[in-house]
């Protein structure tokens, strides 16, 4: 049989003859078009498609099926949808409509089966209003649905689709040229010192007079954009979808120290760098050029070395140690990812009543702003709750002229990464305590359905930190102050029972 032609139906003399063969044609079996038994010729009869309203409208109308629907059915919903997806792909637009169109007004199908069709019906129409209806109807169906969200941030203006990489095959590149970098100097104009970021990050202030100036102040530099301009929350989907969510997409001075491994960016001025771990010191000229995703916000430093050391000594006296060996204080950045996560968690298990334990089921609903994740692998104990205590309504957007005099950790958690250890973290709290979910009800065998736990944005971040260690009896103890609050945490001296179960292991 000669290749099948497809043509639009035209206006002609001879509306149902064969313009190759000169046979008579017949109704197609789909009905939406004219086909030649003889040759395969075939003319595909147009027709304007209902717009996502109607069609929304329609599928209100269905009466509800209740119960489970026959398997059989079931079976020729799944094979109808592939075929819609199919001619999708194909760019066969009438025959895609048709059978998901199908799907959507089946009172059999499921919402999971009906929400892949809507998806799919978003790329057959070509506007922009049914591209967005189609989507509400997946995301009512199944708010989680990352492919919907996905096209929601590309209709909003939020994501590029040129953007949206395969995270499978992402290769991390390096500049091929470092970027220029420009020292600022931020002196005082009646004494020529030094001048630092206020406490609440909106002016500089002298350390010898007192003089400050504001940042919008005349003659103020313009904020360098060295590690991207600053911004607040992220849209998640957007970010992920962008190579920025699984690699470092901007250039910039990153210093690795060889006694612990740790990363470090580097201000444009920094010339020589102090590992606040184990206190390795480094000339700048061997930092390289990478690539590193820049932060949205940070807390600017508000406690200063005087008072860092005033702190500790106070944390000293309150545990009672003395004739301490200390190292040198150093101020670092560290980063965090904060997230924005909501959704429905369904729970089911066994509650008391009287003196029976009786199965029941329920839902709780969540919402988390700024559920804070360390950007770093496996960070010590009280450097996870030095990073807690941080008030982070007093973020500030970045600027890289707060790094002038500071040095930042890289974070080593990628966004697609903390994500899925913030959402585990968050799912781990709620089973230890499940009264947020169950309504204050002890619940026993308890079971968890977090797929309605969705992220809705992210941040990454930079917190002050003030670190050191001591040496009491030749072992070494970490310690952090909290460079908002002052706060001291850190590592105490074992007493007798932590020494003697050090001497089992074999430590002393």
């Amino acid at each position: 049989m000669p290749d099948q032609q497809v043509n639009k139906m035209t206006a002609t003399n001879e509306p149902h003859i064969c313009p190759n063969c000169r046979a008579r044609l017949v109704f197609a079996p789909d009905g939406r078009g004219l086909l030649c038994e003889r040759c395969g010729y075939r003319q595909v009869r147009e027709r304007p498609l209902p717009s996502a309203l109607e069609l929304a409208r329609a599928q209100k109308m269905l009466p509800y099926a209740g119960g489970m629907a026959d398997a059989q059915k079931m079976s020729n919903l799944r094979i109808t949808l592939r075929h819609g997806i199919g001619a999708v792909k194909e760019k066969s637009r009438d025959e895609a409509f048709s059978h998901l169109e199908r799907v959507v007004l089946s009172g059999d199908a499921d919402d999971k089966m009906r929400a892949e069709a809507w998806l799919w019906l978003s790329q057959v129409y070509t506007d922009v209003a049914d591209k967005r209806e189609c989507l509400e109807q997946v995301l009512s169906l199944d708010p989680t649905h990352g492919g919907a969200r996905r096209g929601m941030a590309i209709i909003d203006g939020r994501l590029h689709p040129d953007e949206i990489v395969d995270p499978n095959r992402l290769r991390p590149s390096q500049p091929q040229e470092p970027q220029p970098v420009q020292a600022e100097h931020f002196t005082c104009p009646r004494c020529s010192s030094r001048m630092n970021y206020t406490p609440d990050g909106r002016a500089l202030r002298c350390e010898f007079c007192g003089h400050e100036q504001a940042l919008n102040a005349a003659g103020q530099p313009e904020a360098m954009a060295e590690f991207g301009l600053g911004g607040m929350e992220q849209d998640f989907i957007a970010g992920l979808a962008r190579a920025s969510g699984h690699m470092q997409p901007v250039a910039t001075r990153l210093l690795q120290c060889q006694g612990c491994g740790i990363e470090f960016v580097l201000a444009p001025a920094t010339l020589s760098l102090t590992c606040p771990y184990c206190n390795h010191v480094y000339v700048t000229e061997t930092a390289e050029t990478r690539e590193i995703l820049p932060p949205q916000v940070l807390i600017p430093f508000a406690i200063s070395a005087d008072d860092a050391k005033a702190a500790l000594r106070a944390w000293f006296k309150q545990q009672k140690l003395s004739r301490v060996r200390l190292s040198p204080l150093i101020g670092v950045y560290l980063p965090v990812w904060t997230f924005d996560l909501s959704g429905e968690i369904q729970w089911k298990g066994y509650v008391r009543q009287g003196e029976d334990w009786v199965p029941r089921a329920g839902f709780g609903h969540v919402l988390e702003d700024d559920y804070l994740l360390p950007a770093m692998k496996k960070p010590a104990k009280h450097l996870q709750q030095t990073l807690a205590d941080f008030n982070l309504d007093a973020f500030v957007p970045y600027d890289s002229r707060y790094l002038a005099d500071w040095p930042a950790e890289r974070y080593q958690l990628a966004l697609a990464d903390a994500s899925i250890a913030a959402r585990s973290k968050l799912v781990q709290q709620l089973r230890r305590h499940p009264y947020r979910l169950t309504h204050g009800e002890s619940v026993r065998d308890l079971t968890l359905n977090t797929s309605g736990l969705i992220i809705l944005s992210y941040k990454l971040a930079l917190l002050p930190v003030w670190l050191a260690h001591y040496e009491i009896e030749s072992k070494r103890y970490d310690v952090c102050i909290n460079g908002q609050t002052g706060q001291v945490r850190g590592e105490k001296q074992e007493g007798a029972v932590g020494k003697f179960v050090s001497w089992l292991k074999g430590e002393l």
